[in-house]
């Protein structure tokens, strides 16, 4: 889509949003507003952000979608703003044979009235100045009703609504090769049609909420069509939707079991609704490649009575023997409808062409054949068509019928034929009475009437389907049943009287919480209910006789109803009672966009402001980082939409690969009321991307957290844990890296009378009494450091993030239970000139300021007294001080770690960033190496270069310089 702003602003828009762009594009923009010249030249701006696709019957500007014929002041965000005297419309242009949409902006500064006063004054969020008492307000652009405006608080807005929305309006349309409309390409030349199998089709169009759902039954002689086209009277493309891959193959469980072809043309133009009622729209169905073109088929969409009470439909093709020479591209569909009050009726209205010879112009007799098995005659009814057409003509007829009969209608058994009363055997048109050629199921989810009726919490859902064949493929799930308890009743009632008649046990195919299978000899009895809304779903479980039942709903099959399967919502908070349960249904079309359909049942008058989100993980571990998408919020019991943009790359690969959940949430108290986990959702191939082992977390700006997995669990920065397979090896994460360190034991002489004793869970020798219950290591005194239990006269190397265990320093847990840290005084190993620990006053030794230190909690839990301003630091970014929490750390403050058994150790240094900590150690470079060597000066810097480093730094050079 391009935006054209004329008169004083004008850049190329391309359908993306301007809420991303930069803020040098948004300034260049506005400069552009105000210095164009008098002559009104416009240049264009290319937009550099990434381009949203959207539909050719409408804008989308910022993040909103906007409808042909619909205008608005334009909003242009952070620096500029509303710009109070542009108007903005979307328009249509014609390119070629497309009409597609336009946004156009201009100045309407220079159509201000000069005012009739002489003082007026301009208002706040006004363009044109008034004078006080002005009612016309020539700057005020009244807009048409938006997409998402459904509970707007405009009354005017809401009664348009009533008026273009509500409406449910159901169409046919017979696709033949004997359609007026003239269809031509690019280059205005007419379109040959090259249909040498006579393959035609019939559709079904289904008007709701601004959404146009199509159907179509399709020959079986022919693949899938490639695409579908709406285009007017003179052939122009209205709007244009992709229907299958090369050869023919769709994804769609549901399609591919009833040979359907479904979708929807979702919010339709102001306009194209008019042109709907009017039936000036016609539809297309074409075949072949986009560079290859084989035929295709068109016709008008009409408005039938009988569409109303439909429950079977018929496709009817020329019979065997007929003349082909004569009907060549004619064809005939059927709205076949019945009555099983008192005695059973049908109904069955045909529209067909090719019945006629070219001497036969009125009062031509055709005669209507409904067969079983093409044996048995069951009816035959004379009709006369007044004034026959090429393209289309209309009989209607209602018969009686057994009850019989009935059924072998009901199971696909019957053959409907139309043919020539002068001709009946060249001029004749015959198939098979299947099922409505509507796109639908019959869904529900399955709760309890009440808490009490239900005190396991038992839940499910039921969705139903007619196949081609006429039979009911019906998936039952019933969830939270013990497996000692298996339901004792699966049922199908009739709940359309007072008494819930019992149709059919979908017991016996019920197997761990599902039960799925096929009703193949259908009764009419289950049909009526069924269209009518009055089947149900019936669950009675043995277990103190609990039930949850569902009443199975029509739902239109496109987009998100499209999908595999849906998922079952459970309760994730137990406060809710156990009627509370929902169904979701979610897909991805081929250009990464995700459609969802949502029912909720049960949920208490309480929890009106609700939101549906999905948390994405790369896979369902502890401690895995995660991203939330909020999708939409849900105004009652129902929601059904679409993302406008594709989902991001990170998305879409957890969605593949990971773990996404379903959330549905309250949005003043932030509460998880109901869950499910998400792993039914396919992919397009095209929209995958390369896998990343991090995603951003709730509420992060996009950055990527670099946590890290280790044996199937995720660890945040700077978190340490000991390995699961060497408790004596303890590890920490560090930008997206796994470092492990395996303890080193220090050296330990024990004294006389003492042996060395090594415990179960303790990776070094104690020295320990004989009298010490060495059999019972339960009944051990002992302190704990870093999460990990030392027993009394434990000697250990303290583990420090990011070097590891520091040989530099020893630790132990004495008899008082409380541990004494002092640096290793070895000029050899650890420093030069090292001075030695001098002891404080309680027994524990104090270190040097350049000594290391354990970044960890304190050892002792010293009386905090808060100061004034700590929370007022917490809440500015800073970061708690976990030595002393009454003086946090402010943010953008950078600190030395410290505790109380070691020190201050300024090796190491922080940063207080935004509440989260960051720390580096000093590094040591090679000449600082070679400097500690040979030099007896003791410096901070060659003090933080100990021996040990500096031989691990020369290993890893030397593994570098090698290849490894």
């Amino acid at each position: 889509m391009k935006m054209t702003l004329t008169n004083s602003f004008c850049f190329d828009y391309n359908g993306s949003r301007i809420a991303s762009r930069s803020i040098l594009l948004v300034l260049l923009c506005f400069c552009i507003f105000f210095c164009v010249d008098a002559r009104g030249r416009t240049p264009l701006i290319e937009d550099p952000s990434p381009k949203i696709r959207n539909k050719a019957a409408e804008c989308i500007f910022g993040n909103e979608v906007r409808e042909l014929g619909s205008a608005w002041v334009p909003d242009l965000g952070v620096p500029i703003g509303v710009l109070y005297c542009m108007k903005c419309e979307c328009i249509q242009i014609q390119k070629k044979r497309r009409i597609v949409a336009k946004v156009q902006c201009r100045s309407i500064k220079n159509e201000c009235p000069e005012p009739s006063c002489a003082e007026p004054v301009l208002l706040p969020e006004r363009c044109c100045k008034t004078c006080p008492g002005d009612t016309y307000l020539p700057d005020v652009i009244q807009d048409v009703i938006r997409h998402d405006m459904v509970d707007g608080d405009d009354k005017n807005a809401k009664r348009e609504y009533q008026n273009h929305v509500e409406d449910v309006l159901d169409y046919a349309a017979l696709l033949t090769d004997r359609s007026s409309l003239q269809l031509r390409n690019d280059n205005n030349e007419p379109i040959i049609n090259d249909n040498k199998n006579n393959v035609i089709a019939t559709g079904r169009f289904t008007f709701h909420k601004r959404n146009l759902y199509y159907s179509f039954y399709i020959s079986d002689k022919a693949a899938r069509p490639r695409t579908l086209q709406f285009v007017n009277y003179e052939g122009h493309i209205l709007e244009e939707h992709i229907l299958s891959d090369v050869g023919g193959h769709v994804s769609s469980r549901y399609q591919n079991a009833t040979r359907k072809v479904c979708g929807v043309w979702k919010r339709l133009p102001k306009d194209y609704r008019k042109m709907l009622r009017d039936e000036r729209m016609y539809v297309v169905l074409g075949w072949g490649s986009k560079e290859q073109a084989e035929f295709t088929l068109s016709a008008q969409l009409m408005k039938y009575v009988a569409l109303g009470t439909e429950l079977f439909s018929s496709l009817l093709e020329p019979s065997p023997g007929a003349d082909m020479n004569l009907m060549a591209g004619s064809g005939g569909t059927a709205i076949v409808s019945i009555s099983t009050q008192l005695s059973p009726s049908i109904h069955i209205a045909v529209v067909f062409n090719g019945l006629f010879t070219p001497e036969e112009i009125h009062q031509v007799p055709l005669n209507i054949t409904l067969t079983f098995d093409d044996r048995k005659v069951i009816l035959t009814e004379k009709v006369y068509v007044q004034k026959p057409a090429t393209e289309l003509n209309l009989v209607e007829i209602s018969s009686p019928i057994s009850q019989s009969d009935l059924r072998h209608l009901t199971r696909g058994k019957l053959v409907l034929s139309i043919s020539s009363v002068s001709n009946p055997t060249i001029l004749k048109l015959s198939g098979m009475i299947m099922t409505k050629a509507t796109c639908e199921l019959f869904q529900t989810p399955l709760s309890s009437s009440g808490t009490e009726g239900n005190k396991l919490g038992i839940s499910g859902l039921a969705w139903v389907y007619l196949n081609n064949e006429g039979s009911l493929v019906y998936n039952v799930q019933v969830d939270d049943v013990n497996p000692d308890e298996k339901p004792l009743y699966i049922t199908l009632n009739d709940m359309t009287g007072k008494k819930r008649l019992e149709l059919e046990d979908l017991t016996p195919s019920f197997n761990n919480g599902w039960a799925n299978g096929t009703i193949d000899k259908l009764s009419p009895k289950v049909l009526e209910p069924l269209y009518s809304g009055n089947l149900a779903v019936n669950v009675v479980v043995n277990s103190e006789m609990n039930i949850i039942r569902g009443r199975l709903t029509p739902k239109l099959v496109a987009d998100a109803r499209d999908a595999s399967a849906p998922v079952l919502l459970k309760r994730e908070d137990n406060t809710l009672p156990a009627s509370a349960v929902g169904m979701g249904w979610f897909v991805l079309d081929n250009d990464c966009h995700l459609h969802y359909d949502v029912t909720l049942t049960g949920l208490p008058n309480s929890e009106k402001s609700l939101e549906l989100s999905l948390k994405f993980l790369p896979m369902s571990v502890p401690g895995a980082p995660y991203s939330i998408r909020v999708l939409d919020p849900i105004q009652g019991n129902q929601l059904e939409g679409g993302t406008i943009e594709p989902l991001m790359k990170e998305e879409l690969s957890r969605l593949d690969t990971g773990v996404v959940f379903v959330k549905i949430r309250n949005i003043s108290t932030k509460d998880i009321l109901l869950k499910s986990t998400l792993r039914e959702v396919k992919v397009p191939v095209s929209c995958l991307s390369i896998q990343t082992n991090s995603l951003p977390s709730e509420g992060d700006s996009g950055e990527q957290h670099k946590s890290c997995n280790y044996d199937n669990r995720y660890y945040q920065v700077d978190e340490r844990w000991t390995s699961v397979d060497n408790p004596c090896e303890m590890c920490f994460c560090q930008d997206g890296k796994v470092h492990c360190d395996i303890s080193p034991c220090p050296d330990n002489p024990c004294p006389k009378g003492m042996n060395k004793t090594k415990f179960p869970g303790e990776c070094c020798p104690v020295c320990r009494n004989a009298t010490i219950h060495e059999d019972k290591p339960e009944l051990l005194r002992g302190c704990v450091f870093n999460g990990k239990f030392f027993s009394v006269g434990a000697v250990f190397h303290p583990f420090l993030i990011p070097t590891g265990f520091d040989r530099c320093t020893k630790c132990e847990c004495d008899e008082s239970v409380v541990i004494k840290c002092a640096r290793i005084v070895d000029n050899k190993i650890c420093c030069n000139n090292c001075q030695p620990p001098a002891e404080s006053e309680n027994g524990t030794y104090v270190s040097d300021p350049s000594l290391p230190v354990v970044i960890e909690a304190p050892i002792y839990n010293k009386s905090v007294t808060k100061i004034s301003n700590a929370s007022q630091i917490l809440s500015e970014g800073g970061c708690i001080n976990s030595y002393d929490g009454s003086k946090p750390y402010k943010n953008g403050q950078t600190f030395h770690p410290y505790i109380e058994a070691l020190g201050e150790y300024k090796c190491v240094t922080c940063t207080c960033n935004n509440g989260n900590i960051k720390c580096h150690r000093f590094e040591c470079t090679r000449k600082m190496c070679r400097s500690r060597k040979y030099s007896n000066q003791s410096t901070q810097e060659l003090s933080c270069c100990s021996s040990n480093f500096c031989r691990k730094r020369h290993g890893r050079r030397r593994k570098q310089n090698m290849g490894y």
